[in-house]
This record gives C-alpha cells, structure tokens and sequence, in this order.
C-alpha cells in the first residue's frame, strides 16, 4: 500500500521514438546511429544486446554515452577508469543502483572530468530529488563532454532546464493556496490530477494515461486477472502530496492505494513515474480481486515484483538478497505472519527489510505458480480462505513452509564470506 520515498530507483523507459546505437572503431573513433543498417555487422549483436539492456534505465529511450576508449589489460589509470565504467554499468543493469553510484563516484575521483560518470549520477540524482547535485553533474557533462557526445549533450541541456520545474513543485516553502485537481477520463481510468502538473508540460495527460494504460496491461496478464471497473488515480506535486498525506505514514512515501491511486508525479514524469505506476496498480487489481489488501506482505511482494519487472530488473539483486540473508542469521528477521496484517509501525530501516522480505515470498510464489496459478491463488483468498490455505492449495507449502524454504535458499547462497558490497 506504501511506497518507500527513500528506496534508490533507477530512471526508466518510456515509449522512445528510436532507438540509438553506439560503438566504437578499431581507430577509437565513435558512432551513433538511430539506423541498425548502419550498423558494421561485426558489432551489431552486441551494440543490440547492450541498447536493450541499457534503455530500460532512461526515461527517454537514450542508452548511457559510449565508455571510451576500448579497456585494454594494462593496469594504466585509462583502462582501470573504462573498467569502472563498464562494471557501474553493468550493476545498473542489476539493479544494484547502490554500488553503481560508489563506483561512478570513485571514477570521478580519479578522472574529475569523465562525462560518462557526470551522466549517470546527474540522472539518479534527479530522480532521488537531489536536483543542486543533479544540475551539477549536468553542467560538469556538457563542460566536459566533446561533440562526438551531442546527442546526450543535446539533452543534457533539455534537462538542465526541465529541472527548475521539478524544484518548484518539490519546494514545500513555497506559499500555495488549496490543492487544485483537475478532472478527467480514459477507458479504464478516472483520473484527477494536481493543476500545477499540468501547467508543467503540454503533453502530461498523454503521458500518464499511457503509463496507466501499460500498468493495466502487464499487471493483468501477470495475475491473470483484470479489474471490473474503472481505476480512479489522483496525482499530485511533490509538495501538495507530503501536504496531503505526509500524516498517514510513520516513514516518507511516494505513494499509495486506499481505493484509489495516490502518486507523487515529476514535472516532466519518466520512467521512475511509470514503475510507481505499475507498483501501486498491482495494489489496486488486488484489492478488487480479493477484497482486501491481506496478507500485506503478498500483496506488497506482487507491488514490487510488478514494478522491477516494469524495468526489466530481477526480483531482487545481489545485495539485497545478501541483506536479507544478514538478517535472517542475526535474529533481524520480521516474520511473514507479523507482515500479514499490514507493515504499520515500522521505521525505516526495518521498513525497508519489510519490502525485501515480502517481494523475496512473492518471488518464491511466482516461481512455483503461472499465469492461471496466481489467479486461483487470489480467487481462494477472496473466497475467504487463509493465507496458509490458499498458499498451500496452489503452492504445496503453507506461509511458514514457504517462509523456511527461502531463509534456507538465502543462508545457502552465502554461506560465511561476506561479499565486497551489499547495496542494493
């Protein structure tokens, strides 16, 4: 029902127009075609392979600059900045946004000019909401970045500008009289949002309605069910959402559900909008299929699940199941059944675990059921039976079979050692 403010996310994909496509040749220079025939055929099945990885990070379909030049095996300070680079983005990829950030932090302790670096923090940072550091990087990229850069210079210098918008409905100093929602409709959402939104962009209705529409879509085909009836959202600024609703919760959130979608939006929404989206739709498609939010922590499992899927991550990564497993041998673990009734009352730091604890179930759910499986799995609870019951008709286990099994599989993935970095 919550969405954790403080939880990293990486910037995601929209619907881009094209699809860009870099590489570098044999004589270091580098390339950049939105036209795969251009392509050499060489380089085409990895140039391929890494723009699908990588777009799904951006909310604007633009991969990440090429990492120049070529890493050789050498221990010169060149090679070992490329090696860095690669490696940070690879654990995007993962989803290991914590380590990721580290590493592009030390690529620039060594290399204070490397644009790829600036690039990459200038985007978290602006999802995160720390628009100074965001707007920092962005001015060191375009100080730095050549033209065989233009392309991200180009938008370097759109979201220079875009970010003054996101400051200005995230300033909760700023005098405002009585929130402003507007009204409106689509197929299957009645939608209201915050008049300040709209002022932003010409084009946010369109925007949302499309993530909303997608949300449907891929939600429903993964539960295997659909909901009845319209879907009413309300979005809102930043600011005018902490106004609202900052009371409710024991933790900052960026979201919720309580019959009707609540999300904080951006100015110029991307894709950190469209996985909250899909995040708090599952939570709506659950409460009109089983008519309660219970048991919380399946109903939060699915949320997320659903949202890193959006992104094209896995369940979780590395350094979250590492975290997990810590708490489970340190006596740390919040039990399934206490995340039944719902995550109240928990601070952050638990909070967090709470999250991990329940998309890691919904995991070993979704692991051992299909599409047809997990609707039989809500429509028993809908009828009335337990947690226990339902879990244990679809799955074999009951929640605290369930429960065992994945704290064994946790403890057996890392058994003594503990890995160099366990952030997310």
């Amino acid at each position: 029902m919550r969405r954790l403010a403080a939880l990293p996310v990486l910037l995601l994909a929209t619907a881009a127009p094209a699809e860009l496509y870099t590489w570098v040749d044999d004589a270091g220079r580098t390339h950049v075609t939105d036209d795969l025939a251009e392509v050499p055929p060489a380089v085409r099945q990895r140039v391929v392979s890494e723009g699908a990885g990588l777009s799904a990070l951006w909310d604007d379909g633009l991969l990440g600059p090429p990492v120049r030049p070529a890493p050789g095996a050498t221990s010169d300070p060149s090679d070992r900045v490329v090696r860095l680079l690669r490696g940070a983005v690879d654990d995007l990829r993962r989803g290991e946004t914590a380590r990721a950030i580290t590493v592009l932090e030390n690529v620039l302790e060594l290399e204070p000019g490397r644009a790829e670096a600036h690039w990459y923090l200038a985007l978290l940072d602006r999802q995160r909401g720390r628009f100074d550091s965001a707007e920092s990087h962005l001015r060191a990229f375009l100080a730095s970045a050549g033209e065989d850069l233009a392309p991200w210079r180009a938008s370097a210098q759109r979201r220079l500008a875009e970010l003054q918008d996101e400051r200005r409905l995230a300033d909760e100093t700023r005098e405002r009289g009585p929130l402003d929602m507007r009204q409106t409709r689509s197929r299957h959402f009645e939608i209201r949002y915050d008049a300040e939104l709209d002022a932003s962009r010409p084009g946010y209705l369109g925007t949302v309605t499309g993530y909303l529409e997608e949300a449907r879509s891929q939600v429903g085909n993964r539960l295997g069910v659909f909901p009845d009836e319209p879907t009413r959202v309300l979005f809102y600024g930043k600011a005018s959402y902490l106004r609202a609703h900052a009371h409710r919760f024991s933790f900052r959130t960026v979201g919720f559900f309580d019959g009707r979608i609540h999300v904080v939006s951006a100015a110029h929404p991307g894709g950190e909008l469209r996985s909250l989206l899909h995040h708090e739709y599952t939570h709506a498609l659950y409460r009109q299929v089983v008519g309660s939010d219970r048991p919380m922590w399946l109903n939060e499992g699915l949320a997320e699940l659903s949202e890193r899927a959006s992104r094209g991550q896995p369940a979780l990564s590395r350094g979250e199941r590492f975290a997990l497993k810590e708490r489970s041998v340190s006596g740390g673990w919040i039990s399934l059944a206490r995340l039944g009734p719902g995550f109240g009352g928990l601070e952050d730091d638990d909070a967090r675990i709470a999250y991990l604890e329940a998309t890691a179930a919904a995991a070993w759910v979704e692991a051992r059921t299909d599409r047809a499986g997990r609707a039989r799995l809500l429509a028993l609870l809908a009828a009335g039976r337990s947690a226990d019951a339902a879990l244990a008709a679809v799955t074999g286990a009951d929640v605290a079979g369930l429960e065992r099994g994945l704290r064994r599989a946790l403890e057996a993935e890392f058994p003594s050692v503990a890995p160099a970095s366990a952030g997310q």
